[in-house]
């Protein structure tokens, strides 16, 4: 409850497609309509709301928590979910898929069964949400899913590097990656440096 006792409404992580991040709340995020009002935190920068167009969005991150061990019980349909940049996210599916006219929202178990998400994920960004049998070992280096994200941002100075590796921790540190995605990241941009 917040003050004079008003609910506050949960804090939501915003992806955008280039790989920025922005999180505040809202009252109302409907996959059924074309944008949402974002209500910025107070005093963290000079804005107040932001008004998103969905097909801006890469991802939203309602909720990231880790799992109950009924949920760890319950979940068994392995998932990869192929973003039109390249980057695939697995994990375990929790529930159905929730179909809006400009997305789709989900739970998902991470790969590393440490979180569960309440995922939004607009069509804009979804190259395919693949059902899998087994997981594919291949690990990214050796023919497995491109890291396209950080390729397309390292032909900026080094400040942008640092910067993207302060972008990264963010990300880490709100839920909207996992340890494994950031350990990957960030030895990419390392390696450029």
């Amino acid at each position: 409850m917040g003050r004079q006792g008003t609910p506050v409404a949960p804090l939501v992580v915003v992806r955008f497609l280039d790989d920025e991040f922005l999180e505040g709340t809202s009252a109302h995020i409907s996959l059924d309509e074309p944008h949402f009002v974002l209500s910025m935190p107070e005093g963290a920068s000079n804005n107040e709301l932001a008004v998103i167009p969905l097909s801006s969005v890469k991802r939203l991150t309602f909720i990231s928590e880790a799992p109950t061990a009924a949920e760890l019980d319950s979940v068994q349909r392995m998932v990869a979910i192929r973003f039109q940049d390249g980057e695939v996210l697995k994990g375990y599916l929790d529930g159905e898929l929730k179909h809006g006219r400009y997305g789709v929202q989900l739970r998902l178990l991470t790969f590393e069964r440490d979180r569960i998400e309440t995922l939004g994920i607009p069509h804009a960004s979804l190259k395919a949400l693949f059902y899998l049998k087994t997981w594919d070992s291949r690990p990214p280096e050796f023919g497995g899913t491109a890291d396209v994200y950080v390729g397309k941002r390292l032909d900026s100075p080094l400040v942008d590097l640092l910067s993207d590796i302060k972008q990264l921790s963010r990300l880490k540190e709100k839920g909207a990656i996992s340890n494994t995605e950031f350990q990957r990241k960030r030895r990419k941009i390392l390696d450029q440096l």
